[in-house]
């Protein structure tokens, strides 16, 4: 019986990310994985999320994109689109969000996975996790959670 080995090689987010921009420009989907934790609940550090290319017509309240923010890509939801510009904030930041306008934003995400499990991305739920950071910054304060 043959084993696979599977290898994981590390290369700089620059070099990846013109990766994934030449595919979306390709007009491919692009399946990517997520780092960090700032989408925590919905998203984890691990699962997986396909990208489409940004069009304006998914500039929606909710919808999680990737986008270039102070020199670095950022994967995080909509929550405000006003005059221009547009609020993103992690799904686990209570205080942090990132103002940028519709050409920073690359790709939309169409789908996500944990292992082979299909997650909801649902952008109503979203969007009540984000209205409800003052009170989980409270519940947090009170139960010590950091």
């Amino acid at each position: 019986m043959e084993k696979k080995i599977l290898s994981k090689r590390i290369i700089p987010n620059d070099l990846f990310f013109e990766q994934v921009k030449e595919r979306l420009n390709a007009g491919q989907k692009v399946k990517i994985p997520v780092a960090g934790k700032s989408m925590e609940p919905f998203l984890q550090n691990g699962d997986l999320v396909v990208l489409k290319k940004f069009e304006e017509k998914d500039l929606i309240n909710g919808k999680i994109v990737l986008a270039y923010f102070n020199n670095a890509y950022v994967l995080h939801r909509v929550v405000k689109i006003k005059k221009g510009n547009v609020t993103l904030a992690g799904d686990g930041n209570i205080q942090q969000v990132e103002i940028i306008t519709d050409k920073d934003i690359l790709a939309v995400v169409v789908s996500a996975y944990r292992g082979e499990k299909e997650l909801s991305i649902n952008t109503l739920l979203g969007q009540i996790w984000y209205k409800l950071r003052i009170v989980r910054a409270v519940y947090n304060k009170i139960f010590g959670i950091k």
